[in-house]
């Protein structure tokens, strides 16, 4: 059940609740922008790379932006629930010029942060803040002070790296406004002031594709949208740039690894 519907073209935190009745497994998930996650029941396992990690209840979740994971929730009792946050990168700019030259390194080893006094009272502050949608101000000082109470305990490093493809991200943010539309290199080379020749020379030089993008961000989308709406797949498939909904269908499960249906069926049926 969504408590707020996201929208990655907004200039503001959304939020959202993710449910399962059954266990399910997502390959080359990919986050477009930083993201924090509370597994209130169940347990979610993340791999990337030859990481692996498994987080329950007593731990906050920090999803970095444009690192590909597999996942994998897992019901307790026959359910799993989480609460997502998405962050904006103003926030995150924000933050980093108010504590420039004092911030924790970070690694990858804290994708997974146990909770403490000060994190704990934050994240529940922030998520009654946007639940009563408490003025858009407000929510940002909360976030802030949820951002600084990581930082404080050294955990913050991993959400406040800079991404490594800062050409991709572009691209992606512009695609993220219109994921059906039927994208031309020269349409997105427009917008960012460059030839097409140079944005594919760019492109191959951060080792990424203008197709395999565009494919990321609308499986991201779709995902998105299977997890949080009541849209039928065949409205999904629509929404995400897909005339055909076996083509949507057939693609979806080459990069998570099981069909829309499946998922809906993990997600709804006890």
């Amino acid at each position: 059940m969504a408590i707020q519907a996201v929208n990655h073209t907004q200039k503001i935190m959304t939020t959202a609740e993710i449910t399962a009745c059954h266990s399910h497994v997502l390959h080359r998930v990919t986050l477009f922008t930083p993201a924090l996650c509370h597994v209130r029941k169940g347990s979610k396992m993340l791999q990337w790379g030859e990481r692996v990690l498994t987080v329950g209840k007593e731990s906050l979740i920090l999803f970095p932006a444009g690192i590909e994971l597999k996942i994998a929730n897992t019901p307790e009792t026959g359910k799993y629930h989480s609460d997502m946050v998405y962050l904006t990168q103003d926030i995150l700019r924000d933050f980093r010029q108010n504590h420039v030259g004092s911030l924790a390194p970070g690694s990858w080893d804290s994708l997974s942060v146990p909770f403490d006094t000060h994190t704990r009272l934050m994240w529940d502050s922030l998520l009654q803040a946007m639940r009563n949608q408490s003025p858009h101000p407000l929510q940002v000082h909360i976030v802030q002070g949820l951002l600084l109470a990581l930082h404080l305990a050294g955990n913050a490093g991993v959400l406040l790296r800079n991404r490594h493809d800062p050409l991709a991200e572009q691209i992606e943010q512009i695609f993220l406004t219109d994921p059906a539309r039927e994208w031309s290199v020269d349409d997105v080379a427009q917008q960012i002031y460059m030839s097409g020749s140079s944005l594919r020379r760019r492109l191959a030089l951060e080792d990424k594709s203008f197709r395999s993008i565009l494919e990321g961000v609308r499986m991201g989308c779709a995902l998105h949208s299977l997890q949080t709406t009541e849209l039928s797949v065949g409205q999904i498939a629509n929404e995400s740039g897909y005339a055909s909904a076996s083509r949507f269908t057939a693609r979806f499960r080459q990069r998570f690894g099981l069909v829309p249906s499946a998922l809906r069926h993990a997600m709804r049926h006890p």
